[in-house]
């Protein structure tokens, strides 16, 4: 019987799972890839909440993705990207808060809190198959040439 190929690229969280239709993940530790993603999600915590604090705007105008990327999954102190291209080959993005990050404002609020630092981020993992961790570099650098100019949301509310 053949062994089954490794998933985890790197150390393996100790919660760290596998996504289906994925073959392999790691944990993303580097500098420039932390504050990348530390400024996409604050921007696209401005575009939520541009549109759902604005009682003037219909709440449809959500596009739940970034740059092509669907933001499958938030809240249980997670943000999930999802990105699928040709012939199977689509990343999984997994933003893990820490500890004492509030992501909603609060009360009754549907607006979004956004990070303070990249201390907010207790871990990053990438989920990938085929060439998605290309495919992520790639996007990466369209989103920060694409959104870059757009502006962050700063508000914190605990």
């Amino acid at each position: 019987m053949a062994a089954k190929p490794t998933y985890w690229i790197g150390p393996r969280p100790s919660e760290g799972k596998r996504w289906a239709y994925t073959t392999a993940a790691t944990v993303l530790t580097g500098d420039d890839e932390k504050e990348a993603i530390y400024h996409m999600y604050r921007r696209y915590v401005k575009q939520w909440n541009d549109i759902e604090l604005d009682n003037d705007r219909c709440l449809s105008e959500h596009t739940h993705e970034i740059c092509g990327a669907k933001v499958v999954g938030s809240g249980n102190r997670r943000f999930i990207l999802h990105w699928y291209g040709d012939n199977q080959v689509h990343w999984i993005l997994e933003i893990l808060f820490a500890r004492g990050f509030r992501e909603y404002y609060p009360g009754l609020s549907c607006g979004r809190n956004t990070l303070r630092s990249a201390k907010d981020i207790r871990a990053i993992r990438l989920h990938w198959s085929e060439g998605g961790r290309e495919e992520f570099g790639r996007w990466l650098a369209t989103e920060q040439s694409t959104n870059g100019d757009k502006g962050e949301w700063s508000e914190y509310k605990a």
